[in-house]
């Protein structure tokens, strides 16, 4: 895989994430491109490695298909429409049970979804049962629907970027909002107690006696005990138990505990991942964890895979053959588990691996787990 198909699919697992299928106006480009090129099957799909994930549909109730037997694999290569009048007739699909067997699909015409950055999520498409055309008038609406489809994606994903920066920053200014308070009002009173006690001694007017240095003291511990409560001020009670999980996290030795972000790139890394997989912190952070899998499930998609299932359906769980940083191999079981935000939307996922292999060392080359 070369690296723009790879940036082509990281794309395409972005976009997976929004919910395209709850959009009313991205359903009616479908069902106006139906309408106006007289077909009666309307699709915009998402296609990556292994799935074409039919997001907004017109007269198909499916919602995923193997990109193995897809015809957007080859419309997403166009830059302009690909049209197909009879696939029984085109090599290309001589073997597709999609062509050969129900729903006997003859007509496809497909337009590109190009992003502005240049990347090919999927198509807007058709599909009749029947051989088919289109005029010059219809090809040039099917190109505008898409080219109108990938505006309201784009759109779609700035606002929901937005929203998350929105969040972020209003946290940020209640935090500051909150230390600026106590900063101004509940330190200033032990902090002038302090700075009283020591120009009394300086001013020759106290000596440091039993008596100065227990005042001193109650000072002290006071002014400790407001930045404290400043520290645990400045974020919510939830953030402070969540920091005393994460170290909790941090520690446990027996299972590898990793933090993904949306594309698998690897964000925390606990004592159990650095004993089972070899790796410091500083290592592996920022990697994609598909470092942990053998070549061969790496050039089947196996890691993209499994976090397309984890998407989709909030977990996905495998055992397998897996790499530490040493080029050694032990079976392992995983389980990577969806993290969403309050809109339920997917903004990373949490990966648990155990080893279950035996305690001695194999003699022989382990084989590759298919």
């Amino acid at each position: 895989m070369n690296n723009n198909e790879k940036e082509r699919i990281a794309e395409v697992q972005r976009y997976l994430a929004l919910d395209l299928s709850g959009s009313r106006e991205l359903q009616d480009i479908v069902d106006l491109a139906a309408e106006i090129c007289d077909k009666p099957i309307a699709l915009i799909t998402l296609l990556d490695e292994h799935f074409n994930w039919l997001s907004v549909r017109s007269g198909v109730d499916i919602t995923v298909a193997p990109a193995s037997t897809s015809f957007c694999r080859f419309g997403i290569r166009q830059d302009s429409v690909l049209v197909i009048p009879d696939a029984s007739s085109d090599e290309r699909f001589e073997a597709n049970p999609l062509v050969n067997k129900d729903p006997h699909i003859r007509f496809y015409a497909g337009a590109p979804l190009t992003l502005s950055n240049g990347l090919k999520l999927g198509t807007l498409c058709l599909f009749d049962v029947k051989v088919n055309e289109l005029n010059p008038l219809q090809r040039k609406a099917l190109t505008i629907l898409s080219r109108q489809a990938v505006s309201l994606m784009e759109l779609e994903m700035n606002k929901q970027q937005l929203k998350k920066q929105i969040a972020a920053t209003e946290a940020k200014n209640a935090a500051l909002t909150r230390i600026a308070y106590m900063q101004s009002h509940d330190i200033r009173q032990p902090l002038a107690s302090i700075i009283g006690l020591v120009d009394l001694v300086k001013s020759d007017l106290q000596a440091v006696d039993a008596d100065w240095l227990a005042m001193m003291t109650t000072s002290t511990d006071d002014l400790d005990a407001k930045i404290r409560a400043i520290i645990s001020e400045s974020m919510p009670d939830k953030d402070l138990k969540l920091i005393r999980f994460n170290r909790m996290v941090e520690e446990i030795e027996d299972y590898a505990i990793l933090m993904l972000d949306e594309r698998g790139n690897v964000e925390n890394w606990n004592k159990g991942a650095q004993l089972l997989k070899g790796y410091s912190a500083n290592e592996v952070i920022g990697k994609n964890f598909s470092i942990f899998y053998l070549e061969d499930d790496r050039q089947r998609g196996k890691p993209e895979l499994l976090i397309a299932e984890a998407s989709r359906y909030g977990v996905a769980k495998d055992e397998g053959w897996r790499v530490r940083k040493d080029g050694t191999q032990f079976w392992g079981s995983i389980v990577i588990t969806a993290i969403h935000n309050e809109n339920n939307e997917v903004i990373g996922f949490t990966k648990v691996t155990r080893d279950l292999s035996p305690k001695t060392e194999p003699v022989d080359e382990m084989p590759v787990h298919s």
